[in-house]
């Protein structure tokens, strides 16, 4: 008995730093996948810098929103901005685009339906390109995305 304790431990621990370790998955857009279970939701700067969420299955093909409510609110320097979003056919559009610069943080609540608890995302906003992978650093996909190193 102690060993099948021990042992079911072990696993949910391995599961538990796999998960953590996982690497990034890819938005199909090209864009930051934010939820680790589908439906997943990818937040994507569009070349305007219009802000778009875009709902997906677990084959990353996208869905139509069901009654999601989403908000987005870019912290910059010169202070923050709530985002006007629009439903399109596969989820959100921002009317208007992101503050100049970046280096800010950006904030994607999503709630499952209005009222229900919130779901925070917060994205490091870096529209340079990464070297390895050729993606906006938001939405760096390799192994040190993120690092200090990693963007020189």
């Amino acid at each position: 008995m102690k060993l099948l304790k021990i042992v079911s431990l072990l696993s949910a621990l391995t599961l538990a730093v796999g998960a953590l370790s996982a690497k990034p998955i890819a938005g199909p857009k090209g864009g930051r996948i934010l939820t680790t279970e589908a439906p997943h939701v990818e937040f994507f700067v569009e070349k305007d810098r219009t802000v778009a969420v875009t709902f997906y299955d677990a084959a990353l093909k996208p869905v139509p929103p069901g009654v999601q409510v989403i908000s987005v609110v870019a912290e910059a320097k010169s202070g923050k901005a709530q985002f006007a979003l629009e439903k399109s056919a596969t989820g959100f559009v921002s009317k208007q685009p992101l503050p100049e610069g970046d280096d800010y943080t950006v904030v994607v609540q999503v709630r499952d339906a209005a009222g229900a608890k919130p779901k925070n995302y917060r994205v490091l906003f870096h529209d340079e390109i990464c070297k390895e992978c050729k993606r906006a650093e938001y939405a760096c996909v390799c192994d040190d995305a993120g690092h200090e190193a990693h963007k020189k």
